[in-house]
């Protein structure tokens, strides 16, 4: 069972559905009683990052999640929701992470740049990981952000380049955070999604 956190702006049903075409049990949970055993979780995200944080905090889910995740729990930050898995954000000063990623969010600056990043961008493969399985070293997926997680070699496992190089695959341990939107991104996406629910 994949427990898929459902905040009232998230891309959550999205989500939800993309896993069930693909015949995985999930449920989508806004309460933190309702993840107290998880054992899979999908944190996804749309909109800003104060909003999710806030969220997190009033639903009682901020702390049960970083437990979780302290216990083994495998997690999926998706979009916005890889964005919470770092300490904090430009974007929101009142508002932190979860703190799994030792980083900050930053906005993409640039006079050529439309922002927010929106569309199919390439993705590049630096180091392999379970969820990756299958794909390509280089693979399409759809984006869209007006923030980036900064390269990092301890925890990027995956990079695009939109006016800089930025993170697009993020892991460490039992936590992964892409970037994109799988359940947007046809055969590629999919095939993320479906490595995450068999991931062991």
């Amino acid at each position: 069972m994949i427990d898929i956190i459902g905040s009232p702006s998230s891309n959550a049903r999205a989500v939800y559905f993309a896993f069930l075409d693909m015949g995985v049990d999930c449920k989508i949970v806004q309460d933190a009683t309702e993840i107290h055993n998880s054992k899979k979780i999908v944190l996804p995200g749309v909109g800003a990052f104060g909003a999710l944080s806030k969220f997190l905090h009033d639903s009682k889910l901020y702390e049960p999640l970083q437990l979780r995740i302290a216990e083994g729990a495998k997690m999926l930050g998706i979009c916005l929701g890889m964005q919470l898995l770092a300490e904090g954000s430009e974007e929101s000063s009142e508002y932190k992470g979860l703190g799994i990623f030792m980083n900050h969010c930053k906005k993409f600056e640039g006079a050529d740049l439309r922002v927010p990043h929106t569309g199919w961008d390439q993705v590049s493969i630096n180091s392999q990981h379970e969820v990756l399985r299958g794909l390509s070293s280089d693979f399409s997926a759809f984006f869209s952000h007006s923030y980036y997680f900064p390269v990092d070699i301890n925890c990027s496992f995956g990079t695009t380049e939109y006016g800089v190089e930025f993170s697009s695959v993020l892991a460490k341990d039992n936590v992964v955070g892409v970037q994109f939107h799988p359940e947007r991104s046809q055969s590629n996406g999919r095939k993320i999604l479906s490595n995450f629910a068999d991931w062991e």
